[in-house]
């Protein structure tokens, strides 16, 4: 299939073949990111879609917030979160299952999207 075709295939122990999984980049801590809080009700996806347009960029807050994340998008009621705002210095294309849904723009923000906005009281 031409969409695996730069897809890097493994061999596990057993030396059965498999495709790798995607390589997510990091986020560096920047006095830019959004801090909040978790609460009740708030999950990763929905704060995505606020912050960039998209919901399909949940995996940049699970990321960020890594020692946090155990697999599922609700925020852990208390903790501090980051949300990066700043993404510019990745300079690279964001792919998710859909497609290409935005870019990292030299502007800020995300094309297609919303490159941000306030705490939006959380």
């Amino acid at each position: 299939m031409a969409r695996y075709k730069d897809t890097i295939i493994r061999k596990d122990i057993n030396s059965l073949r498999y495709l790798s999984t995607e390589d997510y980049p990091t986020f560096a801590k920047k006095d830019t990111d959004v801090l909040i809080t978790g609460r009740y009700g708030v999950r990763m996806d929905n704060l995505a879609n606020q912050y960039y347009g998209s919901p399909s960029f949940w995996w940049i807050i699970a990321r960020a917030n890594i020692e946090l994340f155990e697999g599922g998008l609700s925020l852990k009621v208390g903790k501090e979160y980051r949300i990066p705002i700043d993404l510019d210095e990745l300079g690279e294309e964001f792919i998710t299952g859909g497609g290409s849904v935005g870019s990292v723009s030299s502007g800020g923000g995300f094309s297609g999207g919303s490159s941000g906005g306030g705490g939006g009281g959380y």
